[in-house]
């Protein structure tokens, strides 16, 4: 708004200058004169014009150009390292199998010379006397396929304490099929020294361990 007065301004007195050269002509001037007069007046008017421009500046700065800062420059956020952590877990004890404890090598029964006990004695941890007489006692019940023949099949001691007076084996005193049933006695002894003692005996064909059976009595 201020600029289109200044140049209305400055319209005016060209019109005003222009205006008054016939009338200066009239009055017998001279052109020197003339040309002067009209400088004047537009050195006037531009004057007045900076001095307008320079008073619109001075009062309203923010018309003036002023550079627009520059958006500031994204900087690249901080890179988080996540480092993994691992805790090892100790590995659980795994408790040791028992040990196995001593025990007469029997060969598994087989399913013709299959056997039952019916009964044995005396019965386990029986207490006995140092010493102390007693007998071992054992019914055996052939459920196999095959007889225990007299000459081929024998009740034998395999381990343990040696409770037998005389013999530690005995023979069939006659076949035994299948279904029937054949007992063993054998004279013992308590031994004289305290404490548990066992001792295993079983039915034997050659090579062949099978129907075993083991006591065991405590000596006080």
């Amino acid at each position: 708004m201020k600029k289109i007065s200044l140049l209305i301004l400055l319209f005016t007195a060209l019109l005003i200058s222009s205006c008054s050269f016939p009338s200066l002509e009239n009055q017998g001037e001279q052109p020197v004169a003339l040309t002067a007069t009209f400088e004047a007046m537009v050195n006037e008017a531009l004057q007045a014009a900076v001095a307008e421009l320079t008073q619109e500046a001075l009062l309203n700065p923010s018309a003036t150009n002023t550079a627009s800062p520059l958006p500031p420059t994204a900087t690249n956020s901080p890179t988080v390292t996540i480092t993994s952590t691992f805790t090892q877990i100790p590995p659980t004890d795994t408790p040791l199998p028992p040990t196995a404890t001593s025990s007469p090598t029997v060969t598994p029964t087989r399913s013709d010379f299959n056997c039952q006990v019916v009964s044995f004695a005396p019965p386990i941890d029986r207490v006995y006397p140092s010493g102390g007489d007693f007998d071992g006692k054992w019914t055996f019940k052939n459920t196999g396929s095959d007889t225990w023949n007299t000459d081929s099949v024998d009740f034998v001691y395999l381990s343990g304490t040696k409770f037998q007076v005389s013999v530690s084996s005995l023979d069939l005193s006659t076949s035994i099929s299948n279904g029937e049933e054949v007992q063993f006695i054998i004279d013992m002894l308590a031994p004289k020294s305290s404490g548990t003692y066992t001792a295993t005996w079983g039915l034997k064909k050659d090579n062949l361990v099978f129907c075993t059976s083991t006591i065991q009595i405590i000596v006080k």
